[in-house]
């Protein structure tokens, strides 16, 4: 059964990006260049009519959205730990962060880089801003108390899909100058999640550089 991941380097594709390496999934990649309006064009619009990543091509039908992709990843490799599917309590919690994530977080990130979503005015997409930034500061908040927690990592005691999310959104903090040593515990658990083989060869591919190179 065929898979290829449409991705964009520094979205939320990242997240299943992650889970098919943490899988030893055979797969294809293709880069989508946002700036450039790749995932407004016809043959991904014909994929994905929302305009938007990831989307998973599994032989010839497409799957979207973070949270259902990741589903599908973790019911298809049993084994590779994407979520914590041996308890039933666990695997709720890492979907309870992922649907916070996705819905409250990233979409008062997109309130600073994406103000079109929600408004035609060019006036409200400018007021848009600096609310945005204020929500997604706080809810960074949340992160650090599900960090500081005793698991080994964000949900439970191996890593899973909830720690690509939480990467996904350090990423964004940096590219707007959020000050990390303020959440001393997220940053810990982030950092070692930046040292596994998985995270670190999306980094690469999304870097565009050669793997042997970046070695």
């Amino acid at each position: 059964m065929g898979l290829t991941l449409y991705y964009a380097p520094g979205a939320c594709s990242f997240v299943p990006h992650v889970a098919l390496e943490e899988a030893g999934a055979a797969f294809d990649a293709v880069r989508l260049n946002l700036a450039d309006g790749d995932q407004r064009k016809p043959d991904y619009l014909a994929l994905n009519p929302k305009g938007r990543v990831p989307t998973l091509v599994v032989d010839g039908r497409p799957l979207t959205e973070v949270i259902a992709i990741v589903t599908y990843l973790d019911r298809r490799f049993r084994t590779a730990g994407i979520l914590p599917g041996h308890d039933p309590l666990l695997a709720a919690r890492a979907y309870e962060a992922m649907t916070w994530l996705a819905t409250t977080v990233h979409v008062a990130f997109a309130q600073i880089t994406r103000p079109e979503r929600y408004a035609d005015d060019l006036a409200m997409r400018g007021a848009l801003a600096a609310p945005g930034r204020d929500r997604f500061v706080r809810a960074l908040d949340g992160l650090e108390a599900l960090a500081a927690a005793k698991d080994a990592w964000l949900v439970g005691e191996t890593f899973t899909a909830v720690d690509a999310y939480a990467l996904v959104v350090r990423r964004w903090a940096e590219r707007i100058g959020v000050d990390l040593s303020a959440y001393p515990a997220w940053n810990a658990k982030g950092d070692r999640a930046l040292a596994r083989p998985s995270v670190v060869r999306v980094l690469v591919q999304e870097s565009g550089l050669d793997p042997a190179v970046a070695a």
